[in-house]
């Protein structure tokens, strides 16, 4: 059964699954193929309690524990599907509902990781974005000669189907682009300002346009 969340209703606790170059927003799908232990107990925690875990980027840093070191912001789903394969795999589709701020991580006897955070910052994640004024049209045209200078393909005629804001977040997950960029998409403020960053990015690959410095972190 699908549940429609509020602010109120988010824990201020969550599990946290760190994946470098994956990120993934409120509204979008993120399919994943689970089989690390940590993780695949951190997915039967979360099938038999509140089905929410987070996701965050790691880095290359690690900390005095010997842990991967994660960015400050990531983004809570919900488990909308999820089954457990013969090898005892689990494969999951995380449905995002709002993005966090990490605040401190919990020393739990857990495998896998807590982390305290505060979605206070995101509160436009809960409601509609304003997408009029953005040309998606444009932005359609410089990501399909991205992905060809890639090698990369897509059903375009779908991508160009796709409402402004699903077509913005989805462009953000699955280009080839930094952990660094990748990041500053998740942080943007709105679906405006990350139509903006996406297209620095883009043009940045596409055109070598100086005046888009790829140090946008």
């Amino acid at each position: 059964m699908k549940k429609k969340y509020n602010k109120t209703d988010l824990p201020h606790e969550l599990p946290v699954f760190p994946l470098s170059n994956a990120i993934f927003f409120p509204k979008t799908l993120l399919p994943l193929n689970i089989f690390e232990p940590r993780y695949k107990q951190m997915t039967e925690h979360a099938v038999n309690g509140n089905k929410l875990i987070g996701m965050v980027q790691s880095n290359q840093n690690t900390n005095r524990k010997g842990d991967t070191e994660v960015y400050s912001v990531g983004c809570v789903g919900y488990i909308e599907f999820h089954s457990k394969t013969p090898d005892g795999r689990y494969l999951i589709n995380l449905k995002g509902i709002s993005r966090f701020k990490i605040k401190k991580e919990i020393n739990t006897d857990n495998l896998y990781r807590k982390f305290s955070v505060d979605y206070s910052d995101y509160s436009s994640d809960f409601s509609e974005q304003k997408t009029k004024g953005i040309n998606t049209i444009e932005l359609i045209k410089k990501t399909k000669k991205l992905f060809e200078q890639y090698q990369l393909s897509t059903d375009w005629k779908i991508v160009e189907r796709v409402e402004p804001e699903q077509l913005i977040n989805s462009l953000s997950m699955i280009c080839p682009f930094t952990i660094s960029e990748k990041q500053r998409l998740l942080e943007t403020k709105d679906i405006v300002d990350r139509n903006e960053v996406l297209n620095k990015i883009i043009n940045f690959y596409v055109l070598g346009n100086n005046e888009n410095n790829r140090n946008i972190h």
